[in-house]
């Protein structure tokens, strides 16, 4: 690598050549790009965790191992089949991306390592970001170029944002939100899964006004349509998950044409999970899908995304930052009552969260406390606190006075007369 091209904590080793090639894959990748076009495309970078190896010191030995498969899970999650990445050297991998753009490769590359930074340092400095661009291998030397982190990332949007504008650049509707197309399938594990989508009336408790819709959805294995715990979908590989998340935006947004009879709603809320919306693969099928549905929508749509549990805010930011422009809010559903403030995720870029309450809360007591805990929990993050299946208006009160903004009833439940439909106000 070009010694004028290293940051003070970046791939200082490559600097020196490749005769410290990690393993004889590396140098077979190295004659595989060599001689290929993703060089001058720009589509092949390096990742340099001199950062963590240093702000580790003594203990780097005995985690380096960790970090490797925390990077290589991250990077498998990141670049999906259209990419592939292998480690060169003790702090150095090689990503090459020939299926994607330049700078949106470039991007991805980012959003990984400021991953592994968050992870294993607690935070990402500016500084640590090193990712070059590759633009020479010759013999044992590769020469690159340290990227300009915040430049990168600023270019990427702006090309996301001109590349929707093209009217070809949009998918058939009907091919996109047919639900043949992604269920039923057969997951990793040799079931055949099902996923089916209800639509939900939501309030604004202030005024009992509708909001819009939300999309619930249920998973069923097939024969015998058994359906899936939602601790049982988290057992899915990522793969499905996916699959599933499409299902069920193509599933509602068949049944919100079918049942509205076209007529535009206030907003609906579309539940992502996590693991899709960090994968470039798929956050760039949510974009075409989020662009359908807002034509859908009166004022807007609500991004729920799932999973976050254990997410880094910094990691959270970074995925949701993609799906702003499509999107009015972003919120984060949780799993389960919190048992403490989450003020971590006050940086994460969401503008509220939201909770699906436990079916057997009959007792106001039981009721009062698990929507205390939750409205509590949920303050540092954002102004908006949506309960779902609330068992009818007297705990929709109660959460209101405890701060919740919005709910949804329980099928059984009575419900409330709606005046009209409320507006949306901002988090």
């Amino acid at each position: 690598m070009d010694p004028a091209s290293q940051s003070p904590a970046g791939t200082a080793q490559a600097a020196r050549g490749i005769a410290r090639f990690a393993s004889a894959d590396a140098r077979l990748a190295l004659e595989r790009i060599q001689g290929s076009e993703m060089l001058a495309e720009g589509k092949v970078c390096l990742l340099g965790l001199d950062a963590v190896r240093e702000r580790l010191g003594p203990r780097w030995p005995g985690r380096r191992e960790m970090v490797y498969q925390h990077i290589q899970a991250t990077l498998r999650r990141q670049l999906g089949p259209h990419g592939f990445f292998v480690r060169i050297s003790e702090t150095d991998f090689l990503v090459a991306q020939p299926g994607v753009g330049r700078l949106e490769g470039q991007a991805y590359c980012l959003n990984c390592l400021r991953e592994v930074l968050t992870y294993f340092l607690g935070e990402a400095l500016i500084a640590d970001l090193v990712v070059c661009e590759v633009t020479t291998i010759a013999d044992d030397q590769i020469g690159a170029r340290k990227l300009d982190s915040v430049a990168v990332e600023s270019e990427a949007r702006k090309v996301q944002f001109e590349a929707r504008q093209q009217p070809d650049a949009e998918p058939p509707r009907y091919s996109l939100i047919s639900q043949d197309r992604w269920t039923p399938f057969v997951a990793h594990d040799g079931r055949r899964l099902r996923a089916s989508c209800q639509l939900e009336p939501v309030f604004q408790l202030k005024t009992y006004g509708r909001i819009g819709y939300r999309l619930t959805r249920r998973v069923l294995v097939l024969p015998g349509e058994t359906p899936l715990s939602l601790a049982e979908q988290r057992q899915l590989t990522g793969a499905d998950i996916e699959r599933i998340d499409f299902a069920t935006l193509a599933r509602g947004m068949n049944r919100l044409e079918q049942e509205a009879g076209g007529e535009r709603q206030p907003s609906l809320i579309l539940p992502v999970s996590f693991g899709t919306l960090s994968s470039h693969r798929g956050r760039a099928m949510l974009v075409e899908f989020f662009r359908a549905a807002q034509l859908s929508v009166q004022r807007g749509l609500i991004c729920e995304v799932c999973d976050i549990e254990g997410v880094p805010p910094s990691t959270l930011l970074a995925a949701t930052s993609l799906m702003r422009p499509f999107c009015l809010f972003i919120v984060g559903r949780l799993a389960a009552a919190p048992l403490a403030p989450l003020v971590a995720l006050k940086d994460a870029g969401l503008q509220g969260l939201s909770i699906e309450c436990p079916g057997g809360l009959v007792s106001d007591e039981a009721f009062g406390a698990f929507a205390k805990a939750v409205t509590t929990a949920a303050k540092p993050v954002g102004k908006s606190v949506l309960f779902y299946g609330v068992a009818g208006p007297r705990q929709a009160a109660m959460a209101s006075l405890y701060g919740a903004t919005h709910a949804s009833f329980a099928p059984t439940a009575a419900k409330p007369r709606m005046p009209q439909d409320a507006q949306l106000e901002p988090a």
